[in-house]
């Protein structure tokens, strides 16, 4: 009824919290039967999904409501149903609990009901299914149960033809956090649902049969797949499958012995014994679910291929060979895996990906969390102010840590319990998550009264100390995991870090228990790969001696991977170096600022009861590490050193830090909303102007800009080109060229501000009096964006240069440029390409990039530069005289066409 729209959403929660189950049933009837329009609603629900219900439940329906339930779906009449006895009756069956009960029918006896006996298995199967995945796995036992509700929390699936391959070497989070808007721009008309993941797009000829599905860690991944299930066991999706089966690779890494397709599946469901011979005569009627493939210990694309069902082979092959058709070729397979360069592209027909929560589905979910209309509101207001908390608040699982952190902040603010301000930082915010942990796990280890009723903000030292053995050993195998990629751990690696399996802090690693060889055997993990990099980098706080040289060599371990010539004796850096760290430094950053975040925790004191606060002489050696580093350092790495500064929260060190900067260069660096917060943030610390921000084609979007502009004033030379800004950024920009501003050179080129927004640039420039330099060239301007240009530039005396080349501009606005040139003539104004052999040559450089870098050319593409240029050009080329610039005029529209050509395929 929910699905349909019939149930408003707090309505729902509402009756899914209804207890005892059957209460949920129940409390719908009595809503449903008040009104007639709402039964025959209800009726048409219930017939979909009638074969769902056991016999006794069908029989009754179709002798009471025929008129609905012996016609085929959709062509159900407006007749209103019988007697509200009727109702009555329904809901006495309905109470009735042998009516949700699934028994095992004894069919073995009578082979002419073979068909029976298949549907039978399968109907159990169905019932099985939905025991398991009622409900989502987590960390914590708390009272948000809406937020445990598999029904409610999936999240959109956007088909893709994004590679793996090409994503560089760095966190993933971060990879995904830059890339979302812009695939999101790409692939908002292939946004599909869990329902049609496996159904043909128009522009596919066939049904797609092996199915990709990425997605970074937290992102919903295997939950989707448990929701998918959930909902053909429950009749919802792919009625037309016979039989559904889910494996997690979690699992199938335990499988040591050779094992057959039939073992396997009768492993995991022993009901389908009896039948999985004859449902694996049609593969088509079968849906094979492999969740988390980035966590397969073994490489498939080796594999070796088997094409019998009974026959034993070593896993590695039995899913190589699933996974390539080779084996059940006509069953549907869907394969979830993080992003990775090893996954085998060729072999899926649909590659999809999930990006995650928008922002009303942040809302959601946080009245999901806290059922509190008002302070679920709070909550998100706060979120979504805070740009590192909203830049992380897409992923479901860090939505959940940031509720869970924020929850005793905003429950106990009035009590007078809560004296410190929420967190603001991420570190901040794994840390009062990892206090609620604490709390968790030591309410689960003692009987002390009143435990449950503290306020979870922030743990006293006793706790502290209490668990300093815990977290000092879980710290310990989270750190050399992370250095050697490994996120899943053996009994044996339990064991090596002081733990022993059956005593293990479960609040802080999940069991994930499976059959092998009629024993049960068990994996951990982490809750999430965030905090196995908090944890971490908490072991290396608590494991750092006061001697300031042993800080900077492990910063320039791990934030460059930079080893130490000399090398000064610590136990920490003498450890990790013996392990090969071969560019770890990208995938290191969160933990770096995890580190950073921690360590000012420890210097302010706030990790008594773990470790000795470390003393602020560290802060002047710490200051001359960053200015030694931020004087030489671009792209990724200096803004993974903007982050450490803004996770450090050292107001001193980051104002002598910030003095040193004079140049920042993000060409070609994304940067999200939060990378653009960070930037601010430390240079609001430095009082003098910058020579240089370039943040050409960094992506940052109006949402961005909107952030930078308290610094915008300060910027000699300023590249803002290719940002997909529109006209909001021109006013933005008008505001800072009205101010007190040092702006000398304005670089805005391949922006759509369009005719209105430059009209707000033109009237700046009547009164700015430090603007030298002016690119607006391919930025969507036309004649009317010419109505106020003379009057105000003619006011104007320090422009010396206007490129306005590729707009579409007529003979007569041209004219408009010809004449103020002849009024001003100390302005060169650049209105064709062919004009000048200089603009000419930097457009064909230009071409050349565009070439060798998909995120560029991605940029140009948006901006429609590439066929403006080209349009241009066609209409120039009958004026040039020059042989030269005819020359290069021809090679510029030959290169933009055949690059045009080359990348009709579109990159997402």
């Amino acid at each position: 009824m929910y699905e349909e729209g019939h149930f408003s959403q707090e309505l729902y929660f509402k009756l899914l919290e209804c207890q005892p189950e059957k209460n949920q049933v129940m409390s719908m009837l009595e809503m449903v039967t008040k009104d007639e329009e709402f039964c025959r609603k209800f009726l048409h629900v219930l017939q979909q999904v009638q074969d769902y219900y056991c016999q006794d439940l069908q029989n009754w329906l179709r002798n009471t409501f025929p008129v609905y339930f012996c016609q085929t779906p959709g062509s159900i009449e407006k007749e209103k149903p019988d007697k509200t006895s009727t109702w009555t009756t329904l809901k006495r069956k309905l109470s009735n609990t042998r009516m949700f009960k699934l028994e095992r029918l004894d069919t073995k006896t009578n082979p002419s009901v073979k068909f029976c006996r298949v549907k039978e298995s399968l109907r159990y199967h169905k019932h099985s299914i939905l025991s398991q995945k009622k409900k989502i796995q987590g960390n914590l036992e708390t009272s948000h149960s809406c937020c445990e509700l598999i029904e409610i929390k999936y999240t959109e699936l956007l088909i893709t033809n994004e590679d793996p391959e090409t994503f560089p070497d760095q966190h993933e989070y971060f990879i995904l956090a830059n890339r979302r808007a812009r695939i999101y721009a790409h692939n908002k008309h292939q946004k599909i649902t869990l329902g049609d993941l496996l159904t043909p797009v128009a522009s596919e000829s066939q049904m797609p049969r092996r199915v990709l599905v990425t997605g970074i860690a937290g992102i919903g991944k295997s939950l989707a797949m448990q929701r998918l299930i959930h909902d053909w066991a429950i009749g919802m999706l792919y009625r037309d499958v016979a039989c559904a089966v889910h494996f997690a690779f979690r699992e199938l890494n335990l499988s040591r012995s050779p094992l057959s397709f039939l073992d396997l599946v009768k492993r995991n469901h022993v009901h389908l014994e009896d039948v999985l011979e004859e449902l694996c005569l049609d593969p088509r009627n079968l849906l094979i679910i492999l969740d988390g493939l980035d966590e397969f210990q073994y490489s498939i694309n080796d594999g070796k291929a088997v094409k019998n069902i009974r026959e034993a082979v070593p896993i590695k092959d039995l899913v190589y060979s699933l996974i390539s058709g080779k084996l059940l070729p006509g069953a549907s397979i869907v394969v979830t895996s993080r992003p990775r360069p090893s996954i085998p592209i060729a072999a899926f027909d649909r590659r999809v990906v999930i990006l995650g929560f928008e922002q009303e589905q942040v809302r959601e979910y946080c009245f999901r969390f806290f059922r509190e209309k008002d302070l679920s509101e709070n909550v998100f207001q706060y979120i979504i102010q805070n740009d590192h908390l909203s830049g992380m608040s897409f992923i479901p699982l860090y939505c959940f840590i940031i509720c869970t952190a924020l929850s005793s902040f905003f429950q106990c603010r009035d009590s007078g319990y809560c004296t410190e301000r929420p967190p603001q930082t991420i570190t901040e915010v794994y840390r009062c998550y990892l206090c609620t942990i604490m709390h968790h796990h030591m309410r689960g280890s003692s009987s002390r009264d009143g435990a449950a009723s503290e306020p979870i903000v922030l743990c006293s030292p006793p706790i502290l100390t209490a668990m300093k053995d815990v977290l000092y050993q879980l710290g310990k195998l989270a750190y050399y995991s992370l250095l050697k990629n490994k996120i899943l751990f053996y009994p044996e690696d339990i064991q090596t870090y002081g733990f022993h399996p059956t005593e293990l802090p479960d609040s802080f690693l999940q069991r994930i228990f499976v059959q092998e060889s009629g024993q049960q055997q068990e994996v951990f993990a982490f809750f999430h790969l965030t905090l196995q990099e908090h944890l971490a980098a908490l072991y290396c706080v608590m494991s750092l001696t006061p001697e300031a040289e042993e800080l900077t060599q492990c910063l320039d371990l791990w934030c460059f991977g930079v080893i130490p010539e000399d090398p000064v004796p610590s136990k920490l850096l003498s450890t990790t170096l013996e392990i090969q760290m071969d560019n770890q430094w990208e995938r290191l950053q969160m933990f770096s600022r995890f580190f950073m975040g921690l360590l000012c925790f420890r210097i302010e004191g706030k990790m008594k009861g773990l470790v000795d606060c470390l003393s602020h002489d560290v802060l002047d050696p710490l200051t001359s590490w960053f200015k030694g580093k931020i004087r030489y350092e671009v792209n990724q790495k200096l803004l993974n050193l903007l982050h450490c500064l803004r996770e450090f929260q050292q107001e001193t060190v980051v104002q002598n830090v910030a003095s040193e900067i004079d140049e920042v260069n993000f060409f070609k660096v994304t940067l999200n909303p939060a990378d653009c917060a960070t930037l601010c943030y430390v240079l609001q610390h430095c009082t003098s102007s910058l020579k240089i921000l370039n943040i050409g084609y960094a992506n940052i979007g109006i949402q961005g800009l909107r952030i930078l502009q308290p610094l915008l004033h300060r910027c000699q030379t300023l590249y803002l080109r290719y940002n997909s800004l529109t006209k909001e950024a021109a006013m933005i920009v008008s505001k800072v060229l009205k101010s007190d501003c040092e702006v000398k050179s304005l670089l805005m080129c391949g922006n759509s501000i369009g005719s209105e927004g430059v009209r707000y640039l033109w009237d700046a420039l009547s009164s700015n009096e430090t603007l030298e330099e002016l690119y607006v060239d391919i930025t969507g301007i036309t004649d009317n964006g010419l109505d106020n240009f003379v009057p105000c530039l003619t006011h104007n005396s320090t422009l010396r240069l206007l490129t306005i080349a590729g707009n579409n501009l007529s003979e007569s606005s041209k004219h408009l440029l010809v004449e103020l040139q002849e009024c001003r003539q100390d302005l060169k104004i650049l209105r064709s390409f062919a004009g000048d052999m200089g603009l000419l040559q930097a457009y064909l450089d230009w071409v050349e990039d565009l070439k060798k870098d998909p995120q560029q050319l991605e940029s140009a593409k948006n901006a429609n530069a590439l066929h403006n240029i080209l349009w241009e050009l066609e209409k120039e080329e009958v004026e040039v005289e020059d042989n030269n610039v005819k020359e290069r005029t021809l090679l510029l529209k030959k290169e933009i066409t055949e690059l045009l050509e080359c990348s009709s395929g579109a990159v997402c």
